[in-house]
């Protein structure tokens, strides 16, 4: 596994992730219970594996990029970059307003909005990245490039813990109970 197949299987597993979130701002839209809790849990999941880990592993490679002239656009690294930073701050409103809904047990339309805006933001940037960065990177950087850069990803790694384990964590906290054996559901759960 290189560096880029690192990235994409992150991507793969943060979009786990959103689509918890999405059935469950879905399910808030519809004016059924849903846990701020998740939603907290969530944030806090975006702030540090996503913008901690994911993201500086991101920037590795688009640093590696440059280093190596590789004809990325200048408005693309922008692009990629910049939803890096509206992303943050997403996360962080996203946090604040599950802290409050969770505290107060106010509304929580500014939860579900907040969390609307993040979704619409990390679909579009996975996909440029994936169809645009990713790809050129793939065809271009030298295989020992991207092995160096799997090491640098493995110190990152490291001061986070495994993403993988965070997105079990999550879905075992907060995913619907599947069919047991006897094609009897069992409990559901709330979202």
């Amino acid at each position: 596994m290189d560096a880029l197949d690192v990235l994409n299987q992150e991507h793969r597993q943060i979009q786990h992730v959103l689509d918890v979130l999405a059935h469950s701002v879905e399910r808030g839209r519809r004016g059924e219970f849903v846990s701020a809790s998740l939603f907290l849990r969530a944030a806090n999941f975006f702030r540090t594996y996503v913008d901690g880990s994911h993201h500086a592993k991101e920037m590795v490679l688009f640093q590696t990029m440059l280093v190596h002239r590789l004809p990325l656009s200048p408005g693309l690294l922008s692009q990629v970059t910049g939803e890096h930073g509206a992303g943050s701050e997403q996360a962080l409103t996203l946090q604040r307003a599950a802290e409050v809904t969770l505290r107060e047990g106010v509304d929580p339309r500014a939860m579900l909005d907040a969390a609307d805006t993040y979704l619409q933001l990390q679909r579009g940037h996975t996909t440029a990245e994936e169809t645009q960065v990713f790809p050129l990177a793939r065809r271009l950087l030298p295989t020992a490039v991207l092995e160096r850069m799997r090491t640098r990803f493995a110190r990152i790694e490291a001061s986070h813990g495994p993403m993988s384990e965070a997105v079990e964590a999550l879905e075992r906290a907060f995913a619907p109970a599947r069919p047991t054996r006897s094609g009897l559901l069992g409990s559901v759960r709330s979202f």
